[in-house]
């Protein structure tokens, strides 16, 4: 069977070039990508994915994934490989009495957590509204709940996922735990995952938003944020960012066009609580405060991440420290940068919290996350975002960790500096035994 075969036994479809919805077919979220498959796939259920991965095995080939597409700047597209599109599979089960989330593979951010909010549940979101959930989940999952609840991978209690053998196997704490452990953390390495069982948390409204101030108080702003977390407990999620916005339409009119320093939070806390947690940094005068109870299923709309596809080139660290010498150079490093934006997230909390329960991201050691980025709608922007970047990296280095989150590392890298040395080995033997052929290839790849 070929390629042109494959499509009449499934329920979904085959893209092959020539065909006049290649193009399209084959973007990923950010359209500075260029993913080079030799054919797309659209998967409908997980018998087609079963066919798709046996179809591969027999031909040779590799397989890659897309749900919402985002972070695929790293996939390696050196061999011939079929690209696994998943955003079709987009069915949610939600059981409110075991707490408990089924999705499928194609499944992004805001139509879950808007599922769950019904119920007065809340899944471990993000910032963005429309990443794909699987992704996110397995390659870790910084939410807005991170410091009281975890990292997403280890709120995912069961997974389906098809083998390189072609099987499709249900896999828990009990059944295939290898498999279980290393999916969770690992990312698409080990498996073409159909569906995933997640763990929700009671949580229905929280007390959350922005603090808006002019981009000329960044120093002063920061340095009071790193203050102010040093007492924050762990039911509060928060984050000091730079934006410089341009004049388009997709933001809102308040902010486009201008720059600002923000500090974002999210409590798990009664909106007294909450007000007087911020109160001090509402002490600073803010140009702007939009922080107030909301339903937990809009925490993506706090940090206005676009819902639609755009151009990018940004990179991701994890930091060891972020002491008050830090700040002064990382604002001369955005400012008049081409950079859209740079955050720094606080970790710690549960975030840093072990259990043998846990995925292969354990925890996360490093207290800080650094992630900036900029937008290259043609090759001149790439090179000026790509040198800026680096600027603002080298203006953080003497506190960069040396390790990355997989989620936040947009571009190709060894994966040792995603996990410690004997995780990496057993990662190596999980993948030798799950996928010695290396038919899947993740965005970030472990070898077997």
């Amino acid at each position: 069977m070929g390629l042109a075969d494959l499509g009449a036994n499934l329920r979904g479809d085959v893209v092959l070039p020539g065909d006049d919805a290649w193009d399209g077919s084959r973007l990923a979220w950010n359209l500075a990508v260029d993913q080079r498959p030799v054919a797309v796939v659209y998967a409908e259920s997980a018998d087609d994915v079963v066919a798709t991965v046996r179809a591969a095995a027999a031909l040779g080939l590799r397989i890659a994934f897309n749900a919402g597409g985002h972070n695929a700047g790293p996939i390696d597209w050196s061999q011939d490989t079929l690209l696994l599109k998943t955003e079709r599979m987009r069915g949610i089960e939600i059981d409110p009495v075991a707490r408990r989330a089924r999705i499928e593979a194609g499944v992004l951010g805001k139509p879950l957590a808007t599922a769950a909010g019904e119920h007065g549940l809340a899944y471990l979101a993000g910032t963005s509204p429309d990443v794909g959930v699987l992704g996110y989940a397995l390659g870790g999952g910084l939410s807005w709940m991170v410091r009281r609840y975890g990292l997403a991978c280890n709120s995912i209690a069961a997974a389906e996922v098809v083998t390189a053998d072609g099987r499709l196997v249900r896999t828990d704490l009990e059944t295939e735990p290898e498999l279980f452990w290393a999916i969770r953390g690992g990312g698409g390495n080990f498996g073409a995952v159909t569906a995933l069982e997640l763990d929700l948390v009671p949580v229905a409204e929280i007390f959350a938003g922005a603090l808006f101030w002019p981009i000329e108080r960044a120093s002063e702003i920061l340095h009071a944020w790193r203050a102010w977390i040093q007492a924050a407990p762990d039911t509060c999620e928060s984050l000091g960012r730079m934006l410089q916005l341009p004049d388009v339409p997709f933001l809102p009119e308040a902010v486009r066009g201008q720059s600002f320093v923000l500090i974002e939070a999210a409590f798990i806390g009664s909106p007294d609580e909450g007000a007087a947690l911020i109160q001090p940094l509402r002490d600073l005068g803010p140009a702007m405060d939009t922080v107030a109870l909301m339903p937990a299923s809009d925490l993506s709309l706090v940090n206005m991440d676009p819902d639609f596809p755009l151009p990018y080139s940004g990179e991701g660290i994890l930091l060891a420290d972020l002491p008050a010498e830090a700040i002064a150079p990382l604002v001369e490093a955005f400012g008049g940068s081409s950079l859209l934006h740079v955050e720094i997230r606080q970790l710690g909390g549960a975030a840093a919290t072990r259990s043998p329960d846990h995925g292969v991201l354990d925890a996360i050691d490093q207290p800080f996350v650094l992630f900036t980025f900029g937008l290259t709608p043609d090759d001149d922007a790439r090179a000026a975002v790509d040198r800026h970047v680096a600027n603002v990296l080298g203006a953080v280095r003497p506190w960069d960790s040396g390790r990355r989150y997989l989620n936040f590392a947009e571009s190709p890298g060894d994966p040792r500096s995603i996990y410690p040395e004997a995780t990496f080995e057993r990662l190596q033997r999980a993948k030798a035994h799950y996928d010695p052929t290396n038919l899947f290839r993740a965005n970030h790849p472990v070898s077997a």
